[in-house]
Formats: structure tokens, sequence, C-alpha cells
């Protein structure tokens, strides 16, 4: 049976809006819409770093706690495990939060004519795990000549919420690429070649997008080498980030990549249709929430770079889900998520339930009688 790559592209977009629905209720429904902004700055808007750093420690205390209580020592005396655990992941996820946290008070600075309610960045933590999962998604871990591996994100640090003020305020004049976060001559999507099975971009999607090889002539046969063989194996190996007793059920296809070009969600701007000049000028002036911070933001976009450059691929695997955690469990510690009150959640999953799923089912069984 084959399938036109219309109808499969039909569905898989289908299937995404659903499921992007899907999470807008459940965090919802966790309380993700709620503000953060009057916990971090002041009444005009401007942002206060003492505050901010507050509320970080806060929810990352309380995440550290969670993981300490569900991991226990093998031996009286010996040190937990969760603490190598939490030595790894701390930073990197502090200086995270703090980054998105910032630059969400930095309304439209996506936007380039002005028109903020186009792509309007919100300070709540619906928004920050939102861009989050985008940012994690982009995981690639590239391979250099001599062997050695780094992570980077698919179109480069500048590309994703978070760290697309870098250029602006570090040297918005220069247009050579060294003052960005990620120089274009080093983006992963400037060069596949480097790109592993490792990470959540993977090889196996160029192979599965990219066209079909010619097909050679029958009268010439071609010479094998066991070598290429291992290697086509590895290529097309849908489980070679996991070992025996990791998860086994993970699908390469099933991440929400729309193309080659372009993961769906992606804040990015392509640059072949937009000047630079208009948009670090646009960045500029969005940017003033973070007046006399500014230095404190690019310290941060550096050192968050360092510590991703070269973190283990299971801290990056989990990076998304541990971040869920933390927001979710600050929001249950303070009272403020309607999935800790029965009656809500039953009001809400009834109405779900009434008529979307019985319209789903009436469409099913359409289709069957027509095909009778």
């Amino acid at each position: 049976m084959e399938i036109s790559r219309e109808t499969l592209d039909t569905y898989n977009k289908n299937l995404w809006c659903l499921r992007d629905l899907t999470d807008q209720l459940m965090g919802t429904m966790k309380g993700q819409t709620t503000s953060y902004r009057p916990l971090i700055a002041d009444r005009t808007g401007k942002l206060i770093p003492k505050n901010l750093s507050k509320l970080i420690e806060e929810m990352l205390s309380g995440w550290a706690e969670h993981v300490r209580e569900g991991i226990y020592p093998d031996r009286p005396g010996e040190e937990s495990a969760a603490e190598p655990y939490l030595r790894a992941r701390q930073e990197l996820y502090r200086l995270y939060l703090s980054l998105t946290m910032q630059c969400s008070l930095c309304s439209g600075a996506y936007a380039l004519t002005g028109g903020e309610e186009e792509n309007p960045e919100r300070p709540d933590f619906a928004y920050l795990l939102e861009q989050a999962r985008q940012f994690d998604r982009s995981w690639c871990v590239l391979e250099e000549p001599d062997g050695t591996r780094h992570n980077l994100p698919y179109l480069g640090y500048d590309a994703y919420f978070g760290f697309h003020l870098f250029h602006a305020l570090s040297d918005p004049e220069d247009r050579s690429g060294d003052s960005f976060l990620t120089p274009s001559w080093k983006r992963p999507c400037q060069d596949l070649s480097r790109l592993t099975n490792l990470g959540n971009m993977k090889r196996i999607h160029w192979k599965r997008l990219s066209p079909p090889p010619a097909p050679t002539e029958p009268d010439k046969p071609q010479h094998v080498s066991r070598q290429t063989v291992e290697d086509q194996e590895e290529d097309w190996d849908p489980y070679a980030d996991f070992g025996p007793e990791e998860d086994e059920d993970y699908d390469p296809f099933a991440d929400r990549w729309d193309s080659v070009e372009m993961p769906i969600g992606v804040s990015a701007i392509p640059e072949d249709e937009v000047d630079e000049g208009d948009r670090t000028s646009w960045l500029l002036a969005k940017a003033t929430r973070l007046e006399g911070h500014e230095e404190d933001y690019l310290d941060a976009c550096k050192r968050f770079v360092s510590l991703y450059d070269q973190a283990e691929p299971d801290v990056l695997r989990g990076f998304y889900e541990d971040l869920e955690d933390i927001v979710n469990l600050y929001l249950l510690a303070h009272g403020l998520s309607p999935l800790t009150n029965t009656d809500s959640t039953l009001d809400v999953y009834g109405r779900l339930y009434d008529y979307p799923l019985q319209q789903a089912q009436r469409y099913a069984r359409g289709i069957q009688w027509k095909r009778l």
C-alpha cells in the first residue's frame, strides 16, 4: 500500500494542530498561563535582577528537593545519586530560565515593523515552556574531523528566543558574523555532513526527506564493502541514541519538523528575506527593559553556550522535561494549578468529552460507510 506524500503531510499537519491545542489546554490546566511579571519587574515592566534571581532559586530549590526525595543512596553515608545529577544540570537550567524570563519582558522582540500584536512575547510560564520545547527540539550533536563532538541548536543560538538579543546588544554594527553567538558558517543547518545520530535533530530526518538514489544499471554490479554496509546501517538505525535499557519506543519521525529547511515553531528569520540592520534596530528598541543590565545578559549567554556545548547527551535529552517539572512543581507549591482541584478538572474533562469525541466518532463511521 502506497501513501502519497501530500496525504501524509496533510495528516501530520492536522495532527500537530490537535496536539498543539491539547498542549495549550494542559498547560492552562497546570497553571502555566500564570504571569511572573509582577515577581521580576517593577510597575513599568523594567527588570529587577534581584527579584529574578530569587524566583529562579526558589524554583530550582523546590525541584532539587523533589529529585532528592526520589533518589536514595545505595549505602548510608554515601553521597546520594541525586547530587551529581543536580550538579550537571542546575547551572544550565538557571541560565536558561534567567535569559528567557528576561527577554520575555521585551514585548514584540521578533516583530520587524512595530506590529507587536503579530508576535507578542508573554511573561508567563506557558510561553517560557513553549520556547524551551522549541529550543530542545533543535538540539544537534556535531562531530568534527578530529572526532570530538559538541552540541549546537540547529539554526544557531541567535535564532532562538532568549538568545536573540545578543548581537543587537553586543555589536549591532558588526556584519562579519563574529558578534553573533553562532556565526552563520558554524550553524548545523549550513553543513549537514557534521550531524551525528545523537541529538533531537537526527541525520535520519535528512535521509527520510531526501530523494531516493538513482537506480544502478543491472549489468554493472557495484562492489559494496562491509564497512559501507555498517555505515549505512548506523545511519538508518532509529534507536542509535539508546542503549538496551532505554526508550526503545522512540520514533524518530514523530518530531514536529515541517521540512529540512525550517522546523515548525522556530522563531527564526530567514537571512535572505530580512535586512539584518532593520531587525537589529527593532531589537535594540525592544530591549530597553534590560537597560543597565545588558552586560549581565551577554555574560549569561556566553556562559550558557560554554555549558551547553559540552553537556553530556543524557543532560540534554531531559532538558525540556526537567524544565517542565521545575515550573509545575513551583506552581503546585503556590497552589496555582487548576489540576489540584478535582471539580474543575472533571468539569473541563466533561466539556471536552461530550461533543468533540462524539463528533470524531461520527466522522470515523462516515468514512467507513463510504468505503462499503
